[in-house]
Formats: structure tokens, sequence, C-alpha cells
């Protein structure tokens, strides 16, 4: 039930390096009471490698139940009381120079309290926050500014300047001067003028009184003089202005601080809303997801015996441990009561009776514990493999190369765990079992003994936010840096070509600067920690000992106590350590579990899907048949596609052209599932495109395009490639032919054998993408046809000869060519024309070739000019490379 927002805002953390976003949602709607799911928030908010927009939040917070609104504020005035902005979520800069979403919830005194989703919750000065916060600029009506201008939202943080460096009466004068001027000029230079005389007097520059009231208003007639001569930003920087422009303008530059501001929750969902889609509802209704309760969930398909007499032995061997003691004090007092070699042999056999039966003890633990961690590995391995198959192309496609890869060599980590609880676990008994044992030793001090106890915990316990924070800070720039390391890899031939070592040097010289810090405060923190405690736990054991011997004890108690009075520290630093892995461990998991809590793309059991395939009729075995009626797609706050209304017949053969980023591969995508529509209708034979139509789909799909990943196996593996061997190997010769392979085939040292290295790396580009045509025209029962630039790298003749081959083998099925070469779609039955994610225009080629006015002729004309003009241009030289060896040909430059 949503309510008053909380004290402390709740913390999220982001499982993916792009989730920032959703992850300050989630905390800002939980912190009103509105509890939601993270993962299904994710899907909602449309997340991207290109992460959120604040349009995005804006508006799925206000439809998930707040009263919320977008707002841009003076960077300065954001954190006034009087503008009532927080809570609200803000947009900071990185180090590394990225934007990041994080909460801005509470500010006390001058600290500001923050959930940052990649360190959780925090506090930090002002001063900090401001620096770090992004400062965005854009366009605004001089007269919507003046407006906004002469409101109390914007006028009271100006007073509030103006009365840090004058008296009330000049203030008041300043401002009614300035609210007298009908135009934008007098508000805007005062409020510039103020922020700028600020920055002086709090840096030294100016003496506060008199002589900084006199220089505002000299300096304030200055500026205005500026300002209509043009120069005004040359008198005070662009970083001190609000709002600035030419003194005739009607457009200025608004700078300030984006945020979404946080009213309240609403009391009730109006009836003429429209409902909400699939996505929120699900966020809503979805339980909350516990990553570590998930794992246990995970390791009980083995059953609880085993961790249940793991657990028992821990804490035996604790007891145990406590046992020894008691028994080597008698041993120090044995001569006085074994007074026969007899006695003597049954006292040392007995005690290494005791130590055998804990060493026995602590074998099994351990084996146990680590069998225990490679059981639930592998238990996570098997539901990784299990589930992946499973998840849409949207969830990968939204998530960055390097941040999936480091899950999955992440998932040796999980083998820790088990070793954790029973760390914990045991520590926890023994520190129990101890401090029983002094009370029972030293009664009269129990008071002082729990004291110390405590004592033992509390000094780690209360280290562990700041030590976590300093962790979190730290892994968050060995992100940054990895960022580095990798694109040094993958980009090493091109920083080799173009010299550009020494830029990517010095781009990570301020992340290496502030891992290399956080490192420092890392290791300041914990010496400090391990300092107090130290210095703490000790004191009390010297306590519990001076107390004790004050009560003049039996010599062999006096050795016990001190023993265990000292073992208090030992024992509350090893609780602390495990407890101080719980929120790295818990994150760890998170990260791991995520994946596998995601949700199916098809809920529908691949038998049932395989069934009703086999029942479609006779007649419907040829081509797709399908149709769009008034699609739109949005990702990440943009709208990539919108108002698409188009049918296709079974077996037509469709071009689509336009120029780049128009959005022909995310009109095809959508067919492929990488997108959901945001609005409108898509029917597959009739049926809409969801659950087990798109997985049907799927199966009766053949997709070529550059991207399409060719593996580090043989030839005849990546053209059969989830194929069955046995429909595939009698047709290999046939395809081999239709994607022109067999020469190169004859030039693999294996032929079909031959390994084509690590993504195709063996292949040159034109090669891997007649491997890549070769495997489609191997799949069996295509019945939609997805060509992306399927010839890229491939010279003009094959292109065309490959094209005719590929609809002649693809002739029954439907098929879409999207391609840049607009006169080689003049041979297509239909094309489509996309332009600003629109479909302009639909028709026969030669028809609409035959228009003035159409886009596909402009298309057409351009490339021919572009031709044209790179054939008949002087200076050009034709160079030609066959069979390894480069060679000038005579005459215009060749079409390639």
């Amino acid at each position: 039930m949503a309510g008053a927002p909380r004290l402390f805002v709740p913390e999220v953390i982001q499982t993916s390096a792009m989730d920032c976003g959703p992850a300050a949602l989630k905390a800002l709607l939980g912190g009103f009471g509105v509890s939601v799911s993270y993962g299904r928030l994710r899907e909602a908010c449309q997340t991207d490698v290109d992460g959120t927009s604040i349009d995005t939040l804006e508006e799925l917070a206000t439809r998930l139940g707040l009263v919320a609104e977008q707002a841009m504020l003076p960077r300065d005035h954001l954190l006034l009381a009087e503008i009532a902005a927080l809570p609200a979520i803000a947009v900071v800069r990185l180090a590394n120079g990225n934007l990041h979403f994080v909460v801005l919830w509470r500010k006390w005194g001058n600290l500001v309290q923050i959930m940052d989703p990649a360190l959780g919750r925090r506090w930090v000065p002002v001063a900090e926050l401001l620096d770090r916060l992004y400062v965005h600029a854009m366009s605004v009506s001089a007269k919507a500014f003046r407006e906004w201008a002469g409101t109390e939202e914007f006028l009271v943080g100006l007073r509030r300047g103006l009365l840090a460096l004058v008296d009330v009466p000049l203030a008041e004068r300043l401002v009614a001067e300035a609210l007298g001027d009908s135009s934008w000029k007098r508000l805007a230079c005062l409020d510039a003028t103020v922020r700028l005389v600020r920055t002086l007097v709090e840096g030294g520059g100016v003496q506060r009184g008199e002589p900084a009231a006199s220089f505002v208003e000299r300096l304030l007639r200055e500026v205005l003089t500026a300002l209509e001569e043009g120069r005004a930003e040359e008198l005070i920087p662009p970083t001190y202005w609000t709002a600035v422009g030419r003194p005739d303008a009607e457009e200025l530059t608004l700078r300030g601080v984006v945020c979404v501001k946080a009213m309240g929750p609403r009391s009730e969902r109006g009836d003429d809303e429209p409902p909400l889609p699939p996505e929120l509802e699900a966020a809503l209704r979805e339980a909350p997801t516990r990553p570590l309760r998930e794992l246990v969930a995970l390791l009980r398909r083995d059953g609880v015996l085993t961790p249940t007499v793991l657990a028992a032995i821990g804490v035996t061997a604790a007891v145990g441990g406590f046992l020894e003691v008691l028994l080597l004090r008698g041993v120090l007092e044995a001569g006085r009561y074994l007074t026969t070699p007899e006695q003597r042999i049954a006292g040392v056999v007995t005690l290494l009776a005791l130590l055998g039966v804990l060493f026995t003890l602590e074998l099994p633990l351990t084996l146990g514990t680590l069998q225990l961690g490679r059981r639930l590995e592998l238990r996570l391995r098997l539901a990784f493999l299990d589930k992946i198959p499973r998840l849409g192309d949207r969830y990968f496609r939204s998530r960055l190369v390097s941040d999936m890869a480091q899950r999955c060599h992440g998932i040796h980590l999980v083998r820790t765990v088990p070793n954790l609880a029973i760390l914990v676990l045991r520590a926890s008994a023994e520190l129990l079992v101890t401090l029983a044992g002094l009370i029972w030793l030293a009664p009269r001090s129990a008071p002082l003994i729990v004291l110390a106890g405590g004592l033992a915990l509390a000094i780690p316990l209360l280290s562990q936010r700041s030590l976590l924070e300093a962790d979190r800070r730290l892994r968050d720039f060995d992100g940054v840096l990895s960022g580095f390391y990798l694109d040094a890899l993958r980009g090493a031939v091109a920083l080799r070509a173009h010299r550009a070592e020494l830029t990517l040097r010095r781009a990570q010289e301020e992340p290496l600067h502030e891992f290399v810090s956080a490192a420092r405060t890392l290791l300041r923190r914990g010496i400090t920690a391990d300092t107090l405690s130290a210095l703490g736990t000790t004191g009390g054991a010297v306590a519990i000992v001076l107390h004790a011997l004050s009560r003049e004890p039996r010599p062999g108690v006096v050795l016990l106590l001190v023993y265990w009075a000292f073992a208090l520290t030992t024992l509350g630093r090893q609780i602390a350590d495990g407890l101080r892995q719980y929120p790295a461990a818990s994150s760890l998991t998170g990260r791991l579990m995520e994946p596998l809590l995601a949700p199916d793309e098809v809920a529908t059991p691949v038998g049932l899907v395989t069934r009703r395939r086999t029942e479609r009729p006779a007649e419907a075995a040829r081509g797709v048949a399908f149709s769009m009626r008034q699609v739109e797609v949005r990702a990440a706050g943009h709208t990539l596609l919108r108002g698409i209304d188009v049918s296709v017949r079974p077996g037509e053969h469709v071009a689509i052209v336009g120029p780049s980023g128009a959005g022909k591969s995310s009109l095809v995508g959508l067919l492929l599932g990488w997108h959901r529509v945001a609005g409108g209708r898509i029917e597959v034979d009739g049926e809409p495109l969801e659950g087990d139509v798109l997985c049907r789909l799927r199966r009766e799909t053949a997709w070529v395009e550059p991207e399409v990943a060719l593996w580090n196996r043989s030839m005849v593996d990546n053209l059969a490639y989830g194929v069955d061997a046995g429909e595939a190997l009698p047709r290999v010769g046939q395809v081999l032919h239709a994607a022109d392979l067999i020469e190169l085939l004859d030039t693999l040292p294996q032929g079909l054998q031959t390994r084509l290295g690590e993504g195709g790396g063996l292949l040159s580009g034109g090669e891997g993408q007649r491997v890549r045509l070769g495997r489609a025209l191997l799949r069996p029962g295509v019945r939609l046809v997805i060509f992306d630039e399927p010839f890229r790298g491939l010279e003009r003749d094959r292109r065309t000869a490959l094209l005719a081959r590929a609809r002649q083998g693809f002739a029954e099925a439907t098929l879409l060519c999207i391609m840049h070469d607009i006169a080689e779609t003049l041979s297509f039955d239909r094309v489509l024309v996309i332009h600003g994610g629109q479909l302009v225009e639909d028709g026969a080629p030669r028809t609409l070739a035959a228009r003035e006015e159409s886009h596909y002729r402009s298309l057409l004309e351009e490339e021919a000019a572009m031709r044209c003009a790179l054939s008949g241009r002087d200076g050009w030289r034709r160079l030609v490379l066959e069979q390894g060896v480069l060679s000038e040909r005579p005459g215009p430059g060749g079409e390639g």
C-alpha cells in the first residue's frame, strides 16, 4: 500500500551495467510503498545498451502510481527546501564520462541521502553532489523562460543567492527592477551575476558586505551592456548562465539539471486512464525475488540432508573445540590427580581420542562444504544451459557483451556461498560457547563478559557499510578499466593503424587514478576498522582478566580465562569478515540468478509447439503471410517506428530500402522478436505474433546478415548448424554450388573439415557472408527469409548472381531483403521505402521509379549520380585484386 515517503530510501543495486534507470525507479517507487518487480520494470523501461531515457522514467513513475513530473532547474536551486524538488531521480556524470541515474532522497544539513544504483544508499556532501550533477542544455522560447523566471520557483533561489551577498532592501530592489523588465534579459543577467559573485566570495576573491554589494551592482550594469553587444558569455562564462541568447533572440539556451520530481503517491487511478500495459501489470503483481533464497531453493533439489548434516557438524566442531581447551587445561593439572602410569596412559589416550574425533569432524566438514559448493555451481550451470535457449533476443540485445561475459565467467564464485554460511555459523557457535565458558569461570564478571562479546561484534559490524561502499566503488572503477582493456583488445589493429595509443592512455588516466584512490581508501578503512576492533576487544579482554583476577581465582582458571577472553577478538573478526562478504555474495548471486528469473520468451513447452506445427493445414506450408497495423516501436525512450501499416502475402518477395538509420532493421526485427510493439498489432498467418506463434515462426525463418555468428568449428558444422545431420548432409553439395562456395572450398586445407576460426576469422567478409547464405539455404522447412545486407563485402556481379540464386532457392517462401543497392531491387515483386521510422512508399519498384515525386526514384537517382561521379572524376585509378595479385586496369572506376 502506497504511503508517505520513508525516512531512508530503499537500496536497489543494479544487476547490469545499463540498469541504473530501472533500479533508480524501483527505489523511488519503493520509498513511497509501491512494490514492483525489478525484472519486469526493466522490460517496461525498454532498456537497451544505451540505457533508459528520463522521459520513460517519468512516464512509468506516473503510470505506476506516483504524482511525478519532469523538471529542469538551475543546479544550485535543486536542493533548496523552498523548491521541494526532493525526492527525485536526477542524472550525474561518472568518472568515465557516462551518464548515470541516482535517486536524491533527503537533505540532512550539509549531506544529501542518495541511492546510487551502482553503490547503494549513501550520504554525499552537497558540494560533491552539485559537482557531479549533469547540466543539460536545451533551446526554449524567450517568452516561456520569462514566464517561468517570474514565478516563485525561480525567484526563491535568486533571492536566496542575493541575500547571501547584499542586504534585504538592495536585494528586493534588484529583483523588482528585474521583474519590471518585460523581456528575459534583466532576470537572466541578474541570475548569472549573483551566481558568479557568490563563487568569487566563497573563493575569497571578493569580501562579503559592502564590497560584494557594490560589485554586484557594477557587474550587473556591465553584463546588461555586454548582452546588448552580443558578448555576455565573454564577460560571464556559460556555466553561470541559466538562460542566455542574442539580445533579439526568440530562442534561448536554457541550462539546468533535469530531474523527475515525485510529489507522492496518487490516491486512485482515474476512470479515463488507459489500462496498464502487460509489462507494468506484471511488474506490480510479481512477488519480489530474493536471490539467495532462490539459490537455496536450487540447492535443495538435491535434498536438505547434506546441508543439515554439515551445519550440525559445524556446531559440533565448535563445541568440540571448547571441550578440547577444557581437556588441555586438565592436562596441566593431571600430575596432581593421575599418579599411576596406567592413569597417565589413559589420560593421554583420552586426549588423543578427542583430537581424533575433532579431526574426523573437520575432514568431512571441509570436504562436504567444497562438494556442496561444486554441486551448487553445477546446478547453476545446468540451469543456465536450460534457460538460455528460452530467453528472448530482447534480453541479450539489451545487455552489454562484457556484462553478460562477466556473469558467465563469475559462476564459479558461487562455490564460496556454502563456505561463507558454514564459516559464520561455526564462528557464531564458538562465540556463544566461549561466552558461556567465560561466564562459567567468572560468574561475577558476566556483565563485563557480555559487554566484551558485544564489542567484539559491534565495531566490525559498524564499519561494514563504510567498507562495503569503498569496495563497491573499487569494483565500479575496475569495471570501467575493464571496458578500456576490452576496447584495446578488440581494436588493437585500429589503435596501431591510427596511432591512437596515447589517446586511449590519456582517456584511461582519470578512471585509473580513481581506481587507485578507491583502493587506497578501502585499504585505509580496513586497517582503521581492524585497529579499532583489536584495540576494543583487547581492552575488553584485559578488563575481563583484571576483574577476574581481583577475585583471586585458581591458577588453572586464570590461564583458561585469559585464552578465552582473547579468543573473543578472533571470533568477532571471523563473524564480521563473514558478514562483510554477505553483501558481495548477495550482489553476485543476484547477478547470476537474474537471467534465471527472467521470463521465458515462450511459455509453451516445445512439444506443444511441435504438435501445433505438424497440425498446420497443408495449404499454409508455403510462404508466411503477415500484417502490421499501425505498429509503433520505442526503445530507450526513442521512437524507432511509427504508423507502420503493411500486409505481405505468402510467397511474396519484398525489398526494403531507405537511408541508414531509417528503421529498416527494426522493421524486420519485429518478426525476429527483437522488439515489442508499443502500439498497434502484428499478425502472422492470421494469429497475433506472440508466444507459440513467435516460437513457430523462429523455427521456420532463415536469417542472413553480417552479424549472424560463425563458430570456430568446421565448415560443414557451420553450414549445418541447427539442422539435423541426416537432413543436411545429402544437400551440402547443392548448397555449396548455390552459395558459390566451391572456389572457397578448394582453398581450405582440410576441405569441409577445416575450422573457420573464432567468429569466422579465417574467412574474408565476403566469404563469411557466403557461408551464412549457405547455412540459410540448407535450413529445411523455411517459410520466411530475412536478408539484411546479405552480400556485403562481395563484388557487384557476384552479388547479383547470388541474389538470383537465393531467390530461386526460396521461391515459395516469403522473402524480405534489406539492401542499399537500390538498382538491385528493381527485380523484386514489391519494394517498401522506410524514412524516419515511417513507411513512406509501398508498391512495385518500376511503378515507383516512374513517378517523378517518388522517394524510391530519388534513391535510384542518388545512387546513379554517385556512381557516375566516382567513375567520371579525373584522378581516379582502377585497381583490381584477383587471386592475391593487385593490378591496374585502364578505364573508368569500376563498380563494387
